[in-house]
């Protein structure tokens, strides 16, 4: 199937890069084109939860950078939570000093609702959330913060997933702007949601966003 995700990741440049509040982050950035999509891992994972997705975004034509959040991995830093959306934006502008003219917030879980965060604080072409969480840790996303992002949203979670598709039916409800709801059958949790049972559609669903939006 030409979206699977089962084939061997694409190689990737490993990029280092600094927030505004002066932490290191390391991601991999991989394909080219002029949309950028920034891979958001949820927790307790690490950017390499990304690798196959992200040679399918290459493959489809798209540049991405999943990173490791402050605390993870290969980045630098404590495992700050509710700072994490300073590491979204981070990767935002890094992939707009490359050549990205065109930028997509992809998240999962906690990186989903840092994602949603960081658009509300920032001019960008879009935001998927997969299994985002309105409040992890001391990260939240209240309601202004989804009234604040204008940018077209796709919210996906699993009917099955706990309280996630609950949370995603309130982050819809909530938003401001053009807006897409998906919940899919199982309990798939985040980018879990890309290689389960519903993998197909949720790549699907992913990739038809990113095709349609405008610009």
């Amino acid at each position: 199937v030409a979206s699977s995700c089962a084939a061997e990741p694409a190689p990737a440049r490993v990029v280092r890069f600094s927030t505004d509040d002066g932490v290191e982050l390391a991601g991999d950035l991989r394909g080219s084109g002029a949309t950028g999509v920034v891979l958001a891992h949820m927790f307790p994972t690490d950017r390499t939860s990304w690798a196959e997705f992200a040679s399918l975004l290459a493959e489809r034509g798209y540049r991405s950078l999943s990173f490791d959040f402050r605390g993870y991995g290969d980045s630098g830093g404590e495992r700050e939570i509710p700072e994490i959306w300073r590491d979204v934006l981070a990767a935002a502008e890094e992939l707009r000093a490359r050549g990205a003219r065109k930028i997509v917030l992809v998240g999962a879980s906690m990186g989903g609702t840092a994602s949603l965060i960081a658009a509300a604080q920032s001019e960008l072409n879009g935001v998927v959330t997969l299994s985002a969480a309105g409040t992890f840790m001391g990260l939240s996303a209240p309601p202004e913060v989804l009234q604040a992002v204008d940018e077209p949203k796709l919210i996906i979670a699993a009917q099955g997933d706990g309280s996630a598709a609950t949370t995603a039916q309130t982050f819809y409800e909530t938003a401001s702007g053009a807006k897409r709801l998906e919940v899919v059958t199982g309990s798939d949790h985040g980018t879990d949601l890309l290689e389960g049972r519903q993998g197909e559609t949720v790549r699907r669903l992913i990739l038809e966003f990113l095709s349609g939006l405008p610009g």
